[in-house]
C-alpha cells in the first residue's frame, strides 16, 4: 500500500498544480462586473464605476518635454502611420525537464504480452466507488473482504490450481520412493532416449535460468531508479508550475509594458500624431497653406513694391525740388532778358520785338505726385510691416500641433494615470501567481518526504528478494542434473545414480519453493497490473481521476478530466487551454481594457476646439483692405502730367534765337547784355535743364515699372481677402468637425494598442506559452517504468519461474527412473571388485547386445 500510494504522489502534484493555477488565476478578477456602454461619435467603450483607495502611478508630462526615459525601441516607426503593428517580446520556453532526459521508453520489453494473461487472472477493474471509500475509510472490513473476494475470484482460483500442483512432485516422488518393487522388476529398455530428454531439460533449465537472471537484474534496476524517476517527476513539475506562473506573468506583463509604452509614447507625441493630422487636414480641405503661402508671397510683394513706390516718391520729391531751383534761375533769366529787351531802341527795336520771353517758365507740377494718397499709403506699408502681421497669421496655423497638445494636457496626464494605474495592479495580480509557488513547494516537500520514506521499504524489499535465491535453487538442481550427466558420460556412472537421487530429493522441496516464488510474484504482478498499470493505461484516467478527488489528495473534483488533459498534454498543446484556466483565469475579462476604472471616460474626453482659431485676424483685414484701396491708384495721370514740357519754350530754340538777334543788333550794350542772357540760357540748360530731364524720364520710367507691378499685387490682394474669407467662415463651422473626426482616430490608435496586447496574451496562451508536454512525460516515465521496466520484466520471472516448475514437473521423474538403471542388486555385490578387471571388449560386446544387466 506503500508503494501505491508513492505513485499516486506524481499524479497529485499534477492536479494540485492545475487546482493551483485555477486558486491563482481567481486572483486575476477585476474587481468590478458592473458595464454600461457609451457612445460618442462611433466610438464605444465598455466602463464600469468602481472607488479604491490606492496610490495612483502619475506621470505627468509638461508640454515642452518629453519623455526620455522610456524605452520604445519597439516604436521606431513613420509618426504618420496610423495603426501601427507592435513587436511583442517573445516568451523563452527552453526549459530542460528531467524525465525526458531518462529515456525511459528505451529496452526490450518482451514479456508485454503477459499483461494479457494478468488480466485474464483480474478481469475486473476496481470499482470507482469502492476504491474512493476504502481509501477514506468509508466501507467496513467485512464488506471490503467479500468485495475483493469478489473481484479477485480468478486469481483465488489459480492460486488454488498452484497450490495442488505444488504437491505434484512430492507426490510423485513419494509415490515412487515408497511404491513395492517385484523381483523381477526390470529398469527401463531405452536408457539413452530418458538421458537425451533430461540432458534436453537440463538445458532448457539453464536457458529459463538465465532469463530469470537478467529479469532480476532489470528487476533491480527498475527498483533502483524509483526513488530517481520520482525525484525527477517533482522536480519536473515544480520546474513546470514555475516556469508557467512565470511565463504567464511575462505574457501579461512584459507585452503590457509594450502597450502601455506605445499608448505614453503616443501621447508625448500627440503634435505628430494629432495635431499635424488635424492641420494637415484643415488645410487640405480649405487650401490654408496655399493661401497662407501666397499672402507671404503678396507680403513679400508689398515690401518690395512699398521700397520701389518710397524710392519713387524720393525721386519726385527731388525732381521737385529741382524744379523749383530751376523756376527760381528761370524766373530771373526771364527778368533780366524782359528788362534788356525793354532797353531796346531805335532799329533795334523790332528786332527785340521778335524775341518773347513769356515762354520762359517751369510747366513742371510735381506736388500732386509727391502727395498722392495712395502712392502715400504704398509707401506707408513699410512702416505698417504687412509681412509681420502674415506671419503671426501663418504662426496661428504652424501653432495648431502645439494649440492641441497645450489644451489636451490635462486630459493625456489623466489617461497616462489610468494606464499606470492599471499597469501596475496588473502587475500585482500576475505576480500573485508566483506567490502561489509556495503551496505548491510544500506539497512537493511532503511528497519528497513521503518518497524518502518510501525508498527504505522497497530497498529491503527488494534485498529480501533477492534473499529468497530462487535463482540459487534452480542453479542447485541445474548443477546436480548437469553432474549426473557427466558422470553418465565418463566412467563414473557408479556415482550417477547417487546424484540424481540428490536431485530429485531436493527438487522435491525446492519444487514448493518456486511454487511459492511463483504465487507471490504472480499475485503482485497482477495486482500492480490491476492497480496501477491499468490505470494509467486507461484512455478515460477514470480510476486515478477518483483517487486525486478523494479527501486524501485533493478533496474535490478536478476543474479538468485527466483524459482531456493528458492528450491535450501528449500533443504538446499550451497549459492556457489544456488545464481549461479559461474557465477560471478569465483572460478575456482581465484583458478587456474597456471595462478599466474611467479609462474609456477619460480618454473621450479628448477634444480638440478650433473655433478660435483665428486667421484672417482683423488687423491683417484692415491692412489687406488698405493694400487693396493703395493699389487703385491711377499712374496714368501722374504719368501725363510728369512726361510734359518742364518749360513752356524751348531754352535751347530760345538762345539760339536770341544769339541771332544778337548779331543784328546795331547797340553793343544791348547786344552784350543778350549775349550774356544766351550765355546764362546755354548754361542753365547744361546745369539744369538736361538732368532735370533726365530725372524726368527715369520717373516716368519707373512708373511705368510701377504700374506693372501694381495691377498682379492688385489681383493677388482681392484673391487672398475672398480666400481668406472663405477659410475663416469654414473654420468656424467646419473645424470643429475635422479635429473631433481625427481625434477619433487618434484615440482609435490608442484603443488599437490594447487591441494588440489583448489579442497576443490570448494567442500567446492559446498557442505559444507553457507548452504541458512535460505533465505527459512525467506520466510516460512512471508508465514505462512500472509497467514495462518493473511489471513486464517481473512477469518475465514469474512466467520463467512458472516454466522451471512445469519442467522439473516431468525432469524429476525422469530422472527418478533413471537412477534405478544404475542401481546394483545385492547378491551380486560381493562380485562387485571382480568386474573392474573385466575387459573393454567385453563390456562393448554388451553394450551392442543392449543388455544392461550388472556384469558378472
Amino acid at each position: 500500500m506503500v508503494l501505491f500510494k508513492g505513485i499516486f504522489v506524481a499524479f497529485f502534484i499534477a492536479s494540485d498544480a492545475l487546482d493551483q493555477f485555477g486558486n491563482t488565476s481567481n486572483l486575476i478578477q477585476l474587481p468590478n462586473n458592473n458595464n454600461y456602454s457609451t457612445t460618442d461619435n462611433n466610438i464605444t467603450f465598455h466602463t464600469f464605476i468602481e472607488e479604491h483607495n490606492e496610490s495612483d502611478i502619475i506621470t505627468d508630462v509638461s508640454i515642452n518635454g518629453g519623455r526620455n526615459d522610456t524605452n520604445i525601441s519597439h516604436l521606431k516607426r513613420d509618426w504618420t502611420e496610423w495603426n501601427p503593428k507592435l513587436k511583442f517580446p517573445g516568451i523563452d520556453s527552453d526549459q530542460q525537464y528531467k524525465m525526458a532526459n531518462l529515456h525511459l521508453n528505451r529496452g526490450i520489453f518482451i514479456f508485454d504480452f503477459l499483461r494479457k494473461f494478468l488480466s485474464f487472472i483480474q478481469p475486473y477493474d476496481v470499482p470507482i466507488d469502492l476504491l474512493a471509500d476504502a481509501i477514506e475509510n468509508r466501507i467496513s472490513k467485512s464488506r471490503l473482504i467479500s468485495e475483493l473476494i469478489r473481484l479477485e475470484a480468478v486469481l483465488l482460483a489459480v492460486v488454488g490450481v498452484c497450490c495442488i500442483l505444488v504437491c505434484v512432485i512430492p507426490g510423485i516422488e513419494l509415490w515412487l520412493a515408497c511404491r513395492p518393487i517385484r523381483e523381477d522388476y526390470q529398469p527401463t529398455q531405452h536408457p539413452k532416449l530418458l538421458i537425451f530428454f533430461l540432458a534436453f531439460f537440463v538445458v532448457i533449465i539453464g536457458a529459463i535460468m538465465i532469463t530469470m537472471i537478467v529479469c532480476n537484474e532489470i528487476i533491480s534496476k527498475s527498483v533502483e531508479k524509483f526513488p530517481i524517476v520520482i525525484e525527477a517527476a517533482l522536480q519536473d513539475l515544480n520546474d513546470y508550475h514555475s516556469s508557467t506562473t512565470i511565463q504567464l506573468r511575462k505574457c501579461l506583463s512584459r507585452s503590457l509594458d509594450v502597450a502601455s509604452e506605445a499608448i505614453l509614447a503616443d501621447l508625448d507625441n500627440i503634435e505628430e500624431l494629432l495635431g499635424k493630422p488635424v492641420q494637415n487636414e484643415l488645410a487640405s480641405e480649405t487650401g490654408l497653406d496655399a493661401a497662407l503661402d501666397a499672402l507671404i508671397d503678396v507680403g513679400n510683394v508689398t515690401q518690395k513694391l512699398s521700397n520701389s513706390v518710397e524710392a519713387l516718391l524720393n525721386d519726385g520729391e527731388n525732381i521737385r525740388s529741382l524744379g523749383k531751383q530751376l523756376n527760381m534761375e528761370v524766373n530771373d533769366l526771364r527778368r533780366n532778358l524782359e528788362s534788356t529787351l525793354d532797353a531796346c531802341t531805335g532799329q533795334d527795336r523790332p528786332l527785340c520785338t521778335l524775341i518773347d520771353s513769356s515762354g520762359l517758365r517751369v510747366t513742371l507740377r510735381m506736388d500732386q505726385f509727391v502727395r498722392d494718397d495712395f502712392l502715400l499709403r504704398l509707401r506707408d506699408f513699410k512702416r505698417e510691416n504687412l509681412t509681420e502681421t502674415i506671419r503671426q497669421a501663418r504662426g496661428e496655423y504652424l501653432y495648431i500641433p502645439q494649440h492641441i497638445a497645450r489644451n489636451s494636457l490635462e486630459v493625456r496626464n489623466q489617461i497616462r494615470r489610468e494606464v499606470n494605474k492599471m499597469r501596475a495592479r496588473i502587475f500585482d495580480e500576475a505576480r500573485n501567481m508566483e506567490a502561489s509557488n509556495s503551496d505548491l513547494i510544500k506539497h512537493l516537500e511532503s511528497a519528497r518526504r513521503l518518497v524518502d520514506y518510501v525508498t527504505p521499504y522497497i530497498i529491503i524489499f527488494e534485498h529480501i528478494r533477492w534473499l529468497i535465491g530462487t535463482i540459487l535453487c534452480v542453479l542447485l538442481i541445474w548443477l546436480l542434473l548437469f553432474g549426473a550427466l557427466c558422470c553418465g558420460c565418463s566412467s563414473s556412472e557408479h556415482k550417477m545414480r547417487p546424484i540424481l537421487l540428490c536431485s530429485v530429493f531436493v527438487a522435491s522441496f525446492i519444487s514448493i519453493i518456486l511454487w511459492v516464488v511463483f504465487i507471490m510474484t504472480l499475485i503482485l504482478s497482477s495486482h500492480v497490473e490491476m492497480l496501477i498499470c491499468r490505470p494509467l493505461h486507461d484512455p478515460e484516467f477514470n480510476i486515478i481521476e477518483a483517487i486525486l478527488e478523494t479527501r486524501m489528495f485533493l478533496g474535490k473534483k478536478l476543474s479538468v478530466p485527466l483524459k482531456d488533459l493528458f492528450k491535450k498534454c501528449q500533443q504538446n498543446e499550451p497549459a492556457y487551454p489544456a488545464f481549461g484556466l479559461g474557465n477560471v483565469m478569465k483572460l478575456e475579462q482581465l484583458t478587456a481594457y474597456w471595462t478599466w476604472s474611467s479609462f474609456s471616460r477619460i480618454i473621450l474626453k479628448l477634444k480638440i476646439k478650433l473655433m478660435n482659431l483665428k486667421i484672417f485676424t482683423p488687423q491683417l483685414q484692415r491692412q489687406l483692405l488698405n493694400l487693396l484701396y493703395a493699389c487703385g491708384l491711377n499712374l496714368t495721370e501722374h504719368r501725363m502730367m510728369i512726361q510734359g514740357r518742364i518749360l513752356h519754350k524751348d531754352l535751347e530754340a530760345l538762345s539760339d534765337q536770341l544769339d541771332k538777334v544778337t548779331r543784328q543788333m546795331s547797340d553793343r550794350l544791348t547786344a552784350r547784355s543778350l549775349e550774356t542772357s544766351v550765355a546764362n540760357m546755354q548754361d542753365l540748360n547744361l546745369r539744369r535743364l538736361k538732368p532735370l530731364a533726365k530725372l524726368q524720364d527715369m520717373l516716368l520710367y519707373k512708373l511705368a515699372g510701377l504700374e506693372l507691378q501694381i495691377q498682379p499685387l492688385q489681383r493677388q490682394v482681392n484673391q487672398s481677402i475672398s480666400q481668406l474669407k472663405a477659410i475663416e467662415y469654414y473654420i468656424q463651422n467646419q473645424a470643429d468637425k475635422i479635429a473631433q473626426l481625427k481625434t477619433n482616430i487618434y484615440i482609435n490608435q490608442l484603443s488599437n494598442y490594447l487591441d494588440q496586447w489583448r489579442a497576443h496574451v490570448l494567442s500567446e496562451m492559446g498557442s505559444e506559452v507553457v507548452k504541458c508536454r512535460p505533465l505527459w512525460d512525467v506520466l510516460e516515465g512512471i508508465r514505462y517504468l512500472i509497467c514495462s521496466h518493473f511489471l513486464g520484466n517481473l512477469s518475465g520471472y514469474w512466467f520463467s519461474t512458472f516454466l522451471c516448475t512445469v519442467i522439473m514437473i516431468v525432469s524429476t521423474p525422469i530422472a527418478h527412473i533413471l537412477s534405478l538403471v544404475y542401481k546394483t542388486p545385492p547378491d551380486i555385490a560381493k562380485d562387485a571388485n571382480q568386474l573392474a578387471t573385466r575387459s573393454e571388449d567385453r563390456q562393448t560386446e554388451v553394450n551392442e547386445q543392449e543388455t544392461w544387466h550388472t556384469p558378472e
